[in-house]
């Protein structure tokens, strides 16, 4: 996901009278694989919003070939709808889906008539498609070497900016050329080498083009487009910073991309694929990733040892679970722990089911499907009361405050008195966001704990967090809040 959806950023923009509006004018479309949804040159009755499953878009002209795919949260048509002209696409579900459907003459009406509808909705439109043609242009410049370079580049990071590249670069190539030559081994001082190599290049380049510096935007993505284009191909090469890159699920983070984190073994194409996998699965972004399982199980089970009875826990954008696995396996007796794991992903949850039945948790492990963005806007209905904790280690890196807060206030009322939320956040000390950003293109919202105060404030909780942990790495942070 290379920035917050656009159906998400779309709604961020509208009042909740109006949100309210489009959901209950929408129509929830089930749709099988292998259907097309929009055909390209045909008009459009309708623009779509992605609310489960996952899409491709295709044009004629590229025979047999996806431009993108679309996950949850997209929007489509809306460029049609806009210029009242038929797509120059087609897109076509990948998986079963579930589409918002809003049809063209209702959005229409709605436009004539309600006058701030109408405002905050084509400024919404105007905003995303800014967006969009910045990324536009950004890909373009990536075909063609940027204009600056170390010698127009003045700036005092400029020698160590284009040095950490070519540095990185060259150990890289001798790391291939040692390998080759070594039956395809390399050394471990050479891996060790190259490791602490790409430490440095990340923390240089977070310093010249990160959230901190005192660039530009225009001279950063001009940068970053550079950055990619030398980089990027080396990426290609790993198994989980490939998966980030290519988002086959829609969105950079999907759980099978955790799982590889989790998992923490290197693997790779070609000579030096496996070392590169090293490199970043060694990062401290990695590590946090690794960190917050065991944090939250020890959360989880902190919560069990202190709550009578059983303990009701609900784990939202469960992905694969496996801290709440972590936790019945150092359970004496698992009838003290009641768990709900929320996902969109169907394809997650059927991995969860399939470890859930083989350990016989099947009584202990309620799975559900729901979009969590329609719960937190109170269009879909969950029975998921009494809950003494509530938590998510891997979701409002990718929300806008707005939905945050939206979000908290449905878990609020879904905590009894005593019932705590758990919530994790990439906090900006993660000193390899500008190599996610621009090399990986997955971009997270990273938040402060003074961010998440202020979020918890805005919302039911009605005050600042109970506490706020980090982990070892200093990189994910875990926001807590108790319900009076």
């Amino acid at each position: 996901m290379t920035s917050t959806p656009t159906a998400l950023g779309l709604l961020n923009e509208l009042s909740d009278e109006h949100i309210d509006w489009i959901f209950r004018t929408g129509i929830e479309r089930p749709i099988a694989a292998n259907t097309v949804i929009i055909r390209e040159g045909e008009p459009l009755a309708a623009i779509y919003m992605v609310l489960e499953g996952l899409l491709a878009v295709k044009v004629s002209a590229i025979h047999d070939s996806e431009i993108c795919r679309l996950g949850p949260g997209e929007i489509i048509g809306e460029i049609s709808f806009l210029e009242n002209i038929p797509p120059s696409a087609s897109v076509i579900t990948i998986e079963s889906s579930l589409l918002l459907e809003i049809p063209s003459p209702a959005l229409e009406e709605r436009l004539r008539s309600a006058s701030s509808f109408s405002t905050q909705f084509y400024r919404a439109l105007a905003i995303l498609n800014a967006r969009r043609v910045r990324e536009r242009v950004d890909s373009v410049s990536k075909s063609f070497y940027a204009k600056l370079d170390a010698i127009t580049w003045n700036k005092p990071g400029a020698r160590a900016f284009f040095s950490a590249i070519e540095r990185f670069k060259s150990v890289l190539l001798q790391a291939d050329l040692e390998a080759l030559k070594n039956d395809g081994r390399i050394s471990e001082t050479t891996s060790v080498t190259a490791q602490g190599t790409f430490v440095d290049f990340c923390r240089v380049v977070n310093s010249a083009i990160g959230d901190s510096s005192e660039e530009s935007e225009a001279v950063k993505n001009e940068l970053g487009a550079r950055l990619q284009r030398e980089i990027l191909p080396f990426m290609l090469l790993t198994k989980t910073t490939e998966r980030f890159y290519s988002k086959p699920r829609g969105y950079a983070g999907d759980f099978l991309t955790i799982e590889r984190i989790y998992q923490n073994r290197a693997a790779g194409a070609g000579r030096i694929g496996p070392l590169l996998d090293r490199c970043f699965l060694n990062t401290p972004a990695a590590k946090a990733i690794r960190n917050r399982r065991a944090l939250m199980a020890k959360e989880i089970m902190k919560r069990v040892d202190t709550t009578p009875g059983v303990t009701h826990v609900g784990s939202l954008a469960c992905g694969s679970a496996n801290e709440v696995f972590d936790v019945f396996r150092q359970l004496d007796d698992h009838r003290r722990l009641q768990t709900s794991l929320v996902d969109i992903d169907l394809h997650a949850l059927a991995h969860v089911a399939e470890r859930r039945d083989k350990a016989k948790l099947q009584n202990r492990m309620n799975l559900i499907n729901a979009n969590l963005v329609y719960l937190a806007m109170g269009r879909q209905k969950l029975d998921l009361k009494g809950q003494d904790l509530i938590y998510s280690i891997g979701l409002i890196d990718y929300l806008h405050d707005k939905f945050v807060v939206k979000l908290l206030n449905w878990i609020h009322a879904r905590l009894h008195p005593g019932g705590a939320v758990i919530l994790a956040n990439f906090h900006p000390n993660n000193y390899c966001k500008a190599m996610m950003d621009y090399v990986l293109e997955w971009k997270l919202i990273h938040r402060t704990e003074g961010d998440m105060h202020r979020l918890f404030s805005e919302s039911a909780f009605e005050c600042p967090c109970t506490r706020v942990l980090v982990e070892s790495e200093g990189v994910n942070l875990f926001a807590e809040c108790v319900k009076q």
